[in-house]
């Protein structure tokens, strides 16, 4: 790859900079070159933390299959270096249609155990409010 094409596509960060945010649309993926990333989700205001990934690892790869928001968010855990990959060039890159099939496959697959947990975490949220709230009135009432 032309080195000049490669710089391009690079994007350095600081310590805490926020590469995406969880809920936001992406299109692009990124290679780690140097540092750490943190990937993570928010929920109800709390960050729980799903990797801290270093060089060469990868992430936001779903946003080159799907239109659909950001999962998780990915903050710089002191200085990084990224490689980004957009769709364009994602596409066009060479790639045997059975591995690009085998790979949109998976990515969908991916997000729907995302979906499928996030609606869990939803169900058991409703659940433990409807139940704290029954044992409030219970106390209320005795």
């Amino acid at each position: 790859m032309d080195r000049k094409i490669e710089r391009k596509q690079r994007r350095t960060f600081s310590d805490g900079d926020l590469i995406f945010k969880q809920g936001e649309r992406g299109s692009e993926m990124y290679v780690i070159h140097s540092g750490r990333v943190r990937i993570f989700r928010t929920q109800d205001g709390h960050d729980t933390d799903l990797a801290v990934l270093g060089p060469d690892d990868f992430f936001g790869e779903m946003a080159l299959f799907d239109d659909r928001s950001r999962s998780a968010s990915a903050k710089a855990v002191g200085a990084a270096e990224v490689r980004v990959i957009d769709k364009a060039a994602f596409e066009g890159m060479q790639c045997d249609p059975i591995t690009k099939h085998l790979l949109v496959t998976l990515a969908q697959r991916l997000r729907a155990m995302d979906d499928a947990f996030e609606r869990l975490n939803v169900e058991s949220d409703a659940r433990r409010e409807f139940f704290s709230t029954r044992s409030l009135q219970s106390t209320w009432l005795t």
